[in-house]
């Protein structure tokens, strides 16, 4: 038996409560709406996050697992030790994941009349037999209608999904809130946007209100942490025409705060930040605020994150992403500073295992001595504080880096074999997985295809640079059947192809295929941050060049055909599958904005949130179209702010300097769902509030011009369609 589950197993049998001769109790006590005072203390004290991010994985592992098993054993029917057991575990450690799985299925056929053991079977078989998980969670509500948690996570699988049933996830949802009126459980409040908008607001009041008199009673600093959910939460429930009441009130919040803890440590001081950037503060208190931390913490994480923010605000990224000379200056500045904050910073984890590494990917003037410890270090720290979980990406990255430089492409072989190992694992993971709608599936089985077809085009250049053709024998059967269906997947179908073909020794063979890529790419590759990355175009004119090729005949012979003018025209651009719904949403100015009123103009939405980096380029580039098109009377702009955390919007748009409409959608779960791809996301409506194009993501190596390139999709919509 594995070691955990030999310790877990009979711990559990105590802990339940359970013998067979105990089975068919139905009056045990059941978790109730909140976690244990004395659970969630002896948490917030022994599984510190700062704590935890200064230890190795093994001992963090060992750590988490010990101190939940000690509640588990002091805290027989309290259900946060378990739920925090398996967040420590998956994804982050799957082998000790499968084994609580077993543990939790085999309690719960053991012990079918008590409702927390069926919870936890349930948990244990969600999305590998979902059916059996729904069948477990209805027998717990039969067996105890006032149980919250079995109708919180029946409400979660019929809010999504294969079995998505939103009548049920709403009946389920509001017996959850029905028993647990002020429940702050994240879980019950993201599934409620979804499953029952029109119950959040009361909801939501009911727990401000019951968390607000809880704090106002508090004088434990590590409980008045609360404060933030509490902000949080009461913007998230005021219109934003309510918004400088609510900065009230967290000002006074603050005085409060201030005099109970006068001198905290860095978390303390950067939760008081928070909060006065909330409050609509001035920049001199912040900025006063910021200089004392940094003084008193100077090596905190806090305060990193303080001094980069500044250091960016100080150096903006070049606009021109064709200037290679103002991209190399700015790449350097920004290594020696980074070089500095490395130093300067040791409690920042991200700066210590990664940052080093990431910046020499942008660099390709870094020696390389220097770049291969990089890579030495990169993935020391990663295999210390990383778990499995999270290796094969560490590898692809430290792989695909040498590759791209050229060195040692031996040891990129290794690594690429581990990060295949790790791909074929959770390939059989996601197989497993019942509860995708068909289109879900299909999504998941396109983006494994480009996944694989990643990999193996990886592995076919660094056997071609270690020049070792054996590999060709065992890619051959997974790179040459037959073309795929996705157009965006062949052109790095027909580049293994060529790859294949020159590492076998076919270097004619080889040509031919590389044409075929080239003609069948979407797009050229263009600038960005002053150089075009194009390994395709490279690869192939360097094998011309080997056979004997001209430079006249490459430039004839490598030119793309004419592309069909709907693809030059959309770009990056996609015709969407969804359309923006009709909403009522007030911006932070007060106005309200419903789409039948804005009938009859092109309406450009963009969707962005503070903590996203790729929407701040965007949005600089955004407000200068912005002051070029607010006088048209044919074209809207609108921006959807979707900040979990809305009073961080108002006081950083204006810190930005923004004027276009900002309309918060927090709590806009019909919108929210379209974000679910990421952000940041630009739609363009028509005058009938049609969706006719969203682009995902903002790459500014895709615009030569952007007011320019953005005003000729938007005159190019017809009003009517």
């Amino acid at each position: 038996m594995h070691r955990s589950l030999a310790l877990l197993a009979p711990l559990l049998m105590f802990v339940l409560g359970l013998s067979p001769g105990l089975g068919a109790q139905t009056s045990l006590r059941l978790p109730g709406c909140e976690v244990n005072p004395g659970v969630q203390d002896a948490i917030d004290r022994n599984l510190d996050q700062k704590l935890l991010d200064s230890m190795t994985f093994a001992d963090r592992m060992a750590l988490e697992r010990r101190t939940l098993e000690g509640l588990i054993a002091k805290y027989p029917r309290e259900l946060e030790p378990y739920a925090k057991l398996r967040e420590a575990f998956y994804p982050f450690s799957p082998q000790d994941w499968e084994t609580l799985q077993e543990g939790w299925i085999r309690m719960g056929k053991e012990h079918p009349n008590d409702p927390l053991a069926l919870l936890l079977e349930s948990e244990a078989l969600y999305r590998t037999d979902t059916p059996e998980s729904i069948r477990l969670l209805q027998s717990a509500r039969a067996i105890a209608p006032d149980f919250p948690w079995a109708a919180r996570d029946l409400a979660v699988i019929y809010s999504a999904g294969k079995y998505e049933d939103l009548a049920k996830a709403r009946e389920n949802i509001d017996a959850f809130f029905a028993i647990c009126p002020a429940s702050s459980d994240p879980l019950a409040n993201y599934w409620l946007s979804k499953a029952d908008p029109s119950l959040q607001p009361k909801v939501g009041a009911a727990e401000a209100e019951a968390l607000r008199a809880k704090l106002d009673k508090e004088t434990d600093p590590r409980q008045l942490k609360g404060y933030s959910a509490l902000w949080t939460l009461e913007f998230q429930i005021r219109n934003p025409q309510e918004y400088g009441a609510e900065r009230t009130n967290i000002a006074q919040d603050l005085v409060r705060m201030e005099k109970i803890q006068p001198n905290g440590n860095a978390e303390w001081q950067a939760l008081l930040l928070e909060g006065y950037r909330q409050s609509g503060a001035p920049q001199e208190k912040i900025a006063a605020l910021e200089d004392r931390l940094i003084e008193e913490f100077p090596h905190s994480h806090q305060a990193y994150a303080i001094v980069s923010d500044r250091w960016e605000k100080a150096h903006p990224e070049p606009q021109d992403q064709n200037d290679a000379v103002a991209w190399n200056r700015y790449r350097k500045e920004y290594e020696r500073a980074l070089q500095a904050w490395i130093s300067e910073f040791p409690d920042a984890r991200y700066l210590q295992d990664r940052a080093w590494f990431r910046a020499i990917g942008d660099d390709n003037t870094i020696p390389e001595k220097d770049g291969i410890a990089a890579v030495d270090s990169f993935l020391r720290l990663t295999d210390i504080y990383d778990g499995p979980g999270w290796r094969s990406g560490d590898d692809l990255q430290a792989a695909s880096l040498l590759l791209e430089r050229g060195w040692e492409p031996d040891r990129a072989i290794d690594l690429l074999k581990q990060a295949s190992s790790s791909f074929k694992d959770n390939l059989i993971l996601s197989e497993k997985d019942d509860d995708l709608t068909d289109a879900q599936a299909q999504e998941r089985l396109n983006e494994q295809l480009q996944a694989r077809q990643d990999l193996d085009g990886l592995m076919l250049k660094a056997a071609i640079e270690a020049d070792k053709p054996e590999f060709a024998a065992e890619l051959r059967a997974a790179v040459e059947g037959p073309p795929p269906q996705q157009k965006n997947l062949l052109e790095g179908y027909w580049t293994n192809r060529a790859r294949l073909a020159q590492l076998s020794g076919s270097k004619m063979d080889a040509l031919a295929f590389y044409q075929l890529a080239l003609q069948t790419r979407l797009e050229n590759p263009r600038p960005f941050e002053g150089r075009v990355h194009d390994d395709l175009a490279e690869e192939a004119h360097a094998l011309w060049k080997e056979q004997g090729g001209t430079e006249t005949a490459w430039v004839a012979w490598s030119r793309m055909p004419v592309p069909d003018k709907t693809v030059l025209a959309a770009g990056l651009w996609e015709k969407p599958k969804e359309s923006i719904p009709a909403f009522d949403l007030t911006d932070l100015s007060g106005r309200t904005w419903r789409l039948k009123e804005l009938n009859g103009k092109t309406v450009l939405i963009d969707v962005w949130a503070t903590w996203c980096a790729p929407c701040q380029m965007e949005l600089s580039n955004l407000e200068k179209f912005y002051q070029q098109m607010k006088n048209r009377n044919d074209i809207q702009i609108l921006t959807f702010a979707s900040d979990s955390d809305p009073g961080l919007v108002g006081p950083f748009a204006k810190n930005k300097g923004y004027t276009f409409p900002i309309l918060p959608i927090t709590n806009v779960a019909a919108i929210n769902d379209l974000t679910n791809e990421g952000i940041p996301q630009t739609w363009i409506l028509n005058g009938s509030g049609r969706s006719v194009w969203r682009q995902l993501g903002y790459d500014p190596g895709t615009y030569d011009d952007f007011s320019r390139d953005m005003l000729v999709h938007l005159d190019a919509v017809p009003a009517k369609q």
